[in-house]
């Protein structure tokens, strides 16, 4: 049952919309009752997580341990791009505008964002050998995503895998001429 409300959650997300998303509809099109659908979620926020939760979970790469941390970071960045050009991108447009209505959506959606990029915290800060503030690897993470969300997610760019490396390389140096400058 999973699998066709993932499906038709997305469908119905990218025909009508965050608030034009009706459970009656998607568990027309899942196959399965409302009372089966309010079972498993409260309600459309909760929903939607979930769906976001899945589908980035089925983008990230599996790292073995000890991994140079620009691989890390590129690998995850890539998982990205690839989150973006499934179901998921055709939503981001969508749910940026709905956060702005629904503040539960949008604190949601930031706990899901701030899980999301601890691989990219962690991969920048050892890449850095942890020279720099939290606050300034975690504006240097920002960067990144908000790039590649910007180019893939919302003008529906495909990128590269070179740009993704691109990308990786330009915050890598950004972040070493942080780590000189702090230190004069």
């Amino acid at each position: 049952m999973e699998p066709a409300i993932m499906r038709a959650g997305w469908e119905l997300l990218a025909e009508r919309g965050y608030a034009g998303l009706a459970f009656e509809e998607l568990a027309e099109r899942a196959g399965c009752s409302r009372p089966a659908l309010y079972r498993r979620f409260a309600n459309k926020r909760e929903l939607i997580i979930w769906m976001l939760d899945n589908a980035a979970r089925d983008t990230d790469p599996a790292l073995p341990e000890h991994v140079p941390p620009r691989t890390v970071l590129i690998e995850n960045l890539w998982a990205f791009v690839r989150h973006l050009g499934g179901p998921a991108g055709v939503a981001t447009p969508e749910l940026a505008q709905a956060r702005r209505r629904d503040s539960e959506l949008s604190a949601a959606l930031d706990a899901l964002y701030e899980r999301e990029r601890q691989p990219y915290l962690l991969a920048l800060s050892r890449a850095l050998k942890d020279a720099l503030p939290a606050a300034d690897i975690s504006a240097l993470v920002d960067n990144m995503v908000g790039a590649v969300l910007f180019r893939a997610g919302l003008q529906g760019q495909t990128l590269k895998l070179a740009q993704v490396e691109q990308i990786v390389d330009q915050a890598l140096v950004a972040g070493r001429a942080m780590t000189r400058k702090a230190r004069r």
